[in-house]
C-alpha cells in the first residue's frame, strides 16, 4: 500500500536535485576547454567527481533503506550544494579536484534516494509517467546547463559557474525540507570494507586509465575482484546485491544504462574540445549547439513515458540506442569533413530523439516489479551501473582524446560512444516483457 502523500509533490522536491546534477553535466565539457590545465588533467575533473559518485553509492542505497531515504537524500544534497560553493573559491588545482570529489560524494548520497522513492510513492501503473518527467526535469537541465554555463562562463569565468550551480542548489534543498515524506526505514546495517574496496578498485583502475599507469589498472582490478567475491559469498553485508542480477529485466536494463552513462558523459568531451579548439566556436556557441538535443527530449520524453505504460519499453528503449549510435556516427564524418558548426545541430537532435526513448523505458523494464523492501538496493544497485559506465566512458575517452591534436583524436575518441550505443540496443532488444506483478 502507498504512502498517503502527494506522489507529484514528493517528484518535483527529487526532481529538483536531479536537475542539478544534469544541470553540472551540461556545464562541465563547456567549461573545461576554459580550464588553465592541460587536456588530462581537466578530463580528470570529471573522472573524479563520477568516481566520488560510482564508489560509495551501492552503500548510500542502503543507507537510505537503513536511516530514511529523506534523511540521506538531503545530507547528500547539502554535501553536493558546499562543495560547489568549495569548488568557485579552490585556490589551485588540487583543491579543484578535493571540491569535485566532495560534489560527487553528495551526489552518491542523495541520487539513489529518488530512485527508492519514486516506486514507494507511486502505483505501479503511474510509474511510467513519474519516470517520464523525471526525464523532462533532466532534459530541461539539459538544455539549461551548457547554454547557461556557456553564457556564464564565457562573460564572467569559470568560477562564476561554480556559484551559480551553488545558487540554484540551495533552493533545491529548501523544495527538498518542504516537500519529501518521511516513510518507514529498516534499520539496516552496512559494512565498511566493501565501500573501500569500491572506492579503491574504482579509483586506481580510472587512474590508471587515464594516465597510462599499468600497476594501478592491475591492482585497481584485484581490489573489484575481491569486492565481487565478497558479494557472491554474502560476506560484503548486501553491499552489491548481486542476486538482483539473477533477475533477467534488471540485468540487462542495468546493461543498457550503464552504457547509456558511458556515453553521455563522455561524448560531448571530445566535441566540446574540437568545436572551441579545432572550429573556434565560442562557449557561448558551443552550447547552443545542444540545444536542439535537449529540447526534442523535453518534447518526446512524455511520449516515451506515455508508450512506455502501453507498449514493450526494452524494444522502445532499443530504438532509442540505435538512434543515438546514427547521430554519433554523423558527428565522427562531420569531423573528418571539417564540417560548419551549425551542422552539428543535426548531431544534437538525433541525439535528443534517442535520448527520449531510452531513459524512461529503461529506467521503468528495469525497476518494475522489484520489491519494495529491494527498491533502495536496486536503485544502488541500478545507478552505480550508471555511473561505472559513466566514469569509465570519460577515462577511456580522456585517454583517446589526450593522445594527440585534438583535430586528429576528436573523431577516434567518439568511436567509443559508438560501441556503447550498440551494446545498449543489444541488451534492450534481449529483454523479455516482464509481468508487473512478478516479484
Amino acid at each position: 500500500m502507498k504512502p498517503a502523500v502527494n506522489p507529484w509533490n514528493t517528484l518535483a522536491a527529487l526532481a529538483a536535485g536531479y536537475f542539478l546534477v544534469l544541470i553540472d553535466q551540461g556545464f562541465m565539457p563547456v567549461i573545461t576547454p576554459l580550464l588553465p590545465y592541460e587536456v588530462g588533467s581537466a578530463v580528470w575533473l570529471t573522472s573524479v567527481y563520477l568516481l566520488c559518485t560510482v564508489a560509495p553509492m551501492p552503500a548510500t542505497g542502503k543507507l537510505g533503506d537503513a536511516f530514511g531515504q529523506r534523511r540521506m537524500f538531503l545530507t547528500g544534497l547539502a554535501i553536493y550544494v558546499a562543495a560547489l560553493a568549495f569548488a568557485g573559491a579552490s585556490w589551485s588545482f588540487g583543491s579543484l579536484v578535493v571540491a569535485r570529489g566532495l560534489q560527487g560524494f553528495g551526489a552518491a548520497v542523495f541520487l539513489p534516494q529518488a530512485f527508492g522513492l519514486i516506486p514507494r510513492v507511486f502505483a505501479e501503473d503511474k510509474q511510467g509517467r513519474a519516470f517520464a518527467v523525471w526525464g523532462v526535469i533532466g532534459s530541461v537541465a539539459s538544455l539549461i546547463g551548457p547554454v547557461a554555463g556557456g553564457a556564464i562562463a564565457q562573460s564572467q569565468g569559470w568560477r562564476a559557474a561554480f556559484y551559480a550551480q551553488a545558487a540554484v542548489g540551495a533552493a533545491a534543498l529548501v523544495a527538498g525540507l518542504v516537500a519529501l515524506p518521511r516513510l518507514q526505514a529498516t534499520g539496516e546495517r552496512v559494512t565498511l570494507l566493501p565501500v573501500l574496496l569500491s572506492f579503491g578498485g574504482l579509483g586506481l583502475l580510472v587512474y590508471g586509465i587515464q594516465f597510462g599507469q599499468l600497476p594501478s589498472i592491475l591492482f585497481g582490478a584485484l581490489l573489484l575482484g575481491l569486492l565481487l567475491m565478497s558479494a557472491r559469498n554474502g560476506t560484503d553485508g548486501g553491499f552489491l546485491p548481486v542476486d538482483l542480477m539473477g533477475d533477467r529485466s534488471f540485468a540487462l536494463g542495468t546493461i543498457g544504462v550503464a552504457a547509456m552513462g558511458f556515453t553521455v558523459a563522455s561524448m560531448f568531451i571530445p566535441l566540446m574540445y574540437w568545436l572551441q579548439t579545432v572550429a573556434g566556436a565560442s562557449p557561448s556557441a558551443s552550447g547552443l549547439i545542444t540545444a536542439p538535443m535537449s529540447v526534442l527530449a523535453l518534447v518526446l520524453t512524455p511520449v516515451a513515458g506515455y508508450l512506455t505504460d502501453r507498449r514493450d519499453p526494452g524494444k522502445l528503449s532499443a530504438a532509442g540506442f540505435a538512434v543515438s549510435a546514427a547521430a554519433l556516427v554523423l558527428a565522427i564524418v562531420l569531423i573528418q569533413a571539417d564540417a560548419n558548426l551549425w551542422w552539428f545541430t543535426a548531431v544534437t537532435a538525433l541525439l535528443g530523439i534517442g535520448g527520449a526513448f531510452v531513459w524512461a523505458p529503461n529506467a521503468a523494464v528495469t525497476m518494475r516489479g522489484i520489491d519494495e523492501r529491494e527498491t533502495g538496493a536496486a536503485s544502488g544497485l541500478y545507478n552505480t551501473a550508471r555511473q561505472v559506465g559513466s566514469v569509465l566512458g570519460v577515462a577511456l575517452v580522456g585517454v583517446v582524446l589526450a593522445s594527440g591534436d585534438i583535430d586528429a583524436t576528436a573523431g577516434k575518441a567518439l568511436a567509443l560512444p559508438v560501441v556503447a550505443m550498440v551494446v545498449g540496443v543489444v541488451s534492450s532488444i534481449s529483454i523479455a516483457p516482464r509481468n508487473r506483478t512478478a516479484r
